[in-house]
């Protein structure tokens, strides 16, 4: 199957960017059967054809290419461990090969009677939203297997992967007219604090948890405000990082952050696991010690400007454009923007929430999922990415990042802070 523009950009990210991997971490209170969950994750495969397949690079139209003996492969296996969280942890820094692993694989850590679920998804085939979707879609063929061992999924062959579906649906026919340049707010402000090394780089992941009781309170602040959680996370972003990064400046800081473009899609329309997400800014000044409900009083303005103007499609509209570049270009783009970040030693910290993971709770068979949350790409530096994910009234903050470039201390810091700004905003 074609790999589309969002595809080839994530993919290129290989190349001194990112480790361009989801991930996801899910428990439960017991055991699974751990021979259905790997009969489950390669019949997944299946039923989302992109996921059992390699990217083959070729100029004209690179493609995916279905993987030529998908039974030989090991997509699950299982380690029993006393030290779950050392277990996870190792997975979770463990690299996926673009060359030889399929989009795929997974891990099942089984620590006494109970189990955790670790899952790495390719970033180069699907993004935040698709992520989620996919542990919905295992969760439906592991039930089903418990139902029926020979059970087999449909493949999703009619899937749309591309941005054909939102720009149809928004009615855009003539792309360079719907298109409007900004090029004067283009260049990024400032970066989260980095340094350069000539030191071998290793991967590091950093985690910060909202339990139920303080994200309930959140949740109550956000809507006595007339104010999004997406409101409220932003706002502590930037007030973390102007506390950390004290920008000593008037000028507006930029972060960008993801936007799902399947919400301009009519209810009910076949989109596969795919890359379907569009890039929005937002820039903020700093004012000294103005009180959190003030920097959230000027997030909501922004945003609903922001909103106004369909966020996403801006960008959606600049890939689309772009759609005539071959592959090598691609490459050649990408790296010359890296270049200029690396330069100029800036590049806008970057934000996506992926939302809630699943708005009731999620099944294996009878085996109810306790926890969940999701880890996004890990980023060299200059660039940087926080992520936040929801299960159950959790709220999970992550970020992964490249040592020494950024070093731990500052994003050990930097969760504190956004979690410390979201768990006392109630009293500001």
């Amino acid at each position: 199957m074609p790999a589309t523009l969002q595809d080839q950009f994530n993919y290129v990210a290989r190349h001194g960017i990112s480790n361009y991997t989801l991930q996801a971490v899910i428990r439960f209170g017991n055991r699974l059967d751990e021979v259905k969950l790997a009969r489950a994750v390669r019949l997944s495969t299946d039923a989302e054809p992109v996921l059992g397949c390699l990217f083959v690079e070729r100029d004209d139209s690179p493609f995916w290419q279905r993987l030529a003996y998908p039974e030989r492969i090991s997509w699950c296996r299982l380690e029993e461990t006393q030290d779950r969280e050392e277990s996870i942890m190792k997975f979770l820094l463990e690299p996926l090969s673009m060359d030889h692993d399929p989009q795929v694989l997974a891990l099942l850590v089984r620590c006494s009677q109970e189990d955790t679920l670790c899952i790495k998804l390719n970033h180069a085939c699907c993004d935040g939203r698709s992520a989620k979707e996919y542990l919905k879609l295992l969760a439906g063929i592991y039930t089903q297997l418990c139902i029926d061992s020979s059970f087999e999924p449909e493949p999703n062959v009619q899937g749309k992967r591309d941005q054909s579906a939102v720009l149809e649906a928004l009615g855009i026919t003539d792309l360079k007219s719907a298109f409007t340049s900004e090029s004067e707010e283009s260049e990024p402000t400032w970066a989260f604090p980095w340094r350069q090394s000539v030191e071998p780089e290793s991967i590091r992941l950093s985690i910060s948890r909202i339990y139920q009781r303080d994200f309930q309170s959140i949740s109550a602040y956000v809507k006595t405000h007339g104010a999004t959680i997406n409101d409220i996370i932003l706002t502590a972003f930037f007030r973390a990082l102007f506390n950390m990064i004290k920008p000593g400046s008037d000028s507006p800081m930029e972060v960008q952050f993801t936007v799902d473009l399947r919400r301009y899609l009519p209810e009910g329309e076949n989109i596969a696991i795919s890359n379907l997400s569009g890039i929005e800014s937002l820039r903020l000044s700093e004012i000294k010690c103005e009180p959190f409900v003030a920097t959230l009083e000027r997030v909501i303005s922004i945003m609903k400007s922001i909103k106004t103007r369909f966020p996403g499609i801006k960008s959606a509209l600049a890939c689309e454009l772009m759609s005539s570049m071959g592959f090598r270009e691609v490459l050649k783009m990408n790296k010359k923007e890296w270049e200029r970040s690396l330069t100029s030693g800036r590049s806008s910290p970057m934000l996506t929430n992926l939302g809630v993971i699943s708005p009731s709770p999620l099944l294996f068979g009878e085996t109810v999922i306790k926890d969940a949350y999701l880890v996004t790409p890990a980023f060299h530096a200059p660039a940087f990415m926080l992520g936040i994910s929801t299960y159950q009234e959790t709220l999970t903050l992550t970020a992964g990042y490249y040592k020494p470039a950024i070093r731990k201390e500052n994003v050990d810091c930097l969760l504190g802070l956004v979690a410390g700004e979201l768990i006392s905003c109630h009293d500001s």
